[in-house]
């Protein structure tokens, strides 16, 4: 994929300026992928200008286009789009080479652009010895404080959370029970801890109880420990469909699930009434409380869900958080950005543990934001390091979306 923007030649003419990858000798971390270098020849006259046939054997019918191509008069140097592309294909220290050897240009100028990028690269590379020299610079420069160095920790995403979790639907009956239960089993058979959640549960009848019963597992019986959210919820629901001495046997299944629900919670008293009351309803001999589970008091039992909730709400957040870096062959970042879109008209997008972005990757972000801007959807993207905006730049999406660079 190629993207086109418009530039001025040196005696003035409007060009149409091609993005592509870049072969550049210094430094040996990479081998460009595009074969055409960046450089004059890659500068194609607009065709209302050229009065030469062109005899490149690589042609671009720019009718095809279906970007719209605008002047941009806030445009990186020569040397800042190099390094912005090396760093897309992995070249660090060819990137490094470009910007030192266009120090004389920008030494002496209150531009941020370079000084950013060479800071991001010495970051990236791991080298504290010439950032620290660098920020030295900076300060004598810009008489401002410099970026500072983070430390690796910074970008280590957090160990998974050793529960699973699974949520139960609006409504358990016939037409979902089987696919839900087998669901559940599944989940169950990679991960036996296991958060089960019943707060969205509005409708349950008979046969899901049934089910319900038969899958939720009582400790003695299965390695592992079952933490309930909602559980109120679903005793509400079943307590409604019994009554003491009314021996219905449909309505069996609502007994034994809430005499499990307060097994599973560690409801002592409340399993030992409700016992008595399932033997006298239907005159069989109670359920015996599970002395393997520990009993809790009220209080207890309310802390365990709110903290299980905010783990939950912990482990959304991190779900949501972009980390690492976006490649052709790691999509599942170009997805994760799509989806927190997706529903929304109003989106920030938090790239602070973004490091880089390839060059195919970012073809796909520029093809989601022209998406975005037909649908009228509102994007920022902040906390950007300097090179990631400098691809960004180059491709022409900074044009559509918002962008702040890291602080």
């Amino acid at each position: 994929m190629f993207s086109f923007f418009r530039k001025k030649d040196q005696d003035g003419n409007e060009v149409l300026t091609q993005t592509a990858p870049i072969t550049v000798t210094a430094g040996h971390e990479g081998i460009a992928t595009q074969s055409r270098p960046f450089g004059p020849e890659t500068i194609i006259p607009l065709a209302a200008e050229s009065t030469e046939p062109q005899h490149d054997a690589q042609q671009y019918d720019l009718s095809l286009l279906k970007i719209e191509v605008q002047s941009n008069h806030d445009s990186l140097s020569a040397a800042e789009e190099q390094a912005a592309m090396l760093h897309a294909n992995s070249q660090l220290s060819a990137a490094i080479s470009i910007l030192e050897a266009d120090r004389p240009e920008f030494i002496g100028q209150r531009r941020l652009e370079p000084w950013l990028m060479l800071f991001e690269l010495y970051q990236q590379q791991d080298n504290r010895e010439a950032f620290d020299a660098l920020a030295l610079e900076f300060v004598m420069t810009f008489e401002k404080t410099p970026p500072i160095w983070r430390q690796h920790s910074q970008h280590q995403a957090q160990p998974a959370s050793t529960s699973a979790y699974y949520a139960f639907p609006a409504k358990l009956g016939i037409e979902t029970i089987e696919k839900e239960a087998k669901q559940f089993l599944a989940l169950r058979k990679k991960n036996p801890n296991i958060r089960v959640d019943f707060s969205k549960m509005q409708k349950i009848d008979a046969l899901g109880a049934a089910e319900l019963v038969a899958v939720l597992p009582r400790r003695n019986k299965e390695q592992g420990q079952l933490q309930l959210i909602g559980a109120q919820n679903l005793i509400t629901l079943t307590s409604n469909k019994i009554e003491v001495g009314r021996r219905i046997p449909a309505e069996a299944p609502f007994w034994l699930l809430l005499i499990e629900i307060h097994q599973i919670l560690g409801q002592q008293e409340a399993f030992e009434n409700l016992a008595v009351d399932y033997a006298i309803t239907y005159e069989v001999s109670p359920p015996s409380w599970d002395i393997a589970q520990a009993p809790k008091d009220s209080q207890q039992i309310a802390l365990d869900e709110a903290k299980a909730r905010a783990e939950l709400a912990n482990e959304a957040n991190q779900e949501a958080q972009l980390i690492g870096i976006i490649t052709a062959d790691q999509p599942q970042l170009i997805q994760k950005i799509a989806d927190l879109v997706n529903d929304q008209s109003l989106t920030t997008l938090d790239f602070s543990r973004i490091d880089r972005i390839d060059f195919e990757s970012a073809g796909h972000i520029l093809n989601l934001a022209m998406t975005w801007l037909q649908q009228g959807k509102q994007i920022r993207i902040i906390n950007i390091n300097e090179l990631v905006l400098g691809l960004l730049r180059v491709m022409g999406i900074a044009d559509m979306l918002q962008m702040e660079r890291r602080k």
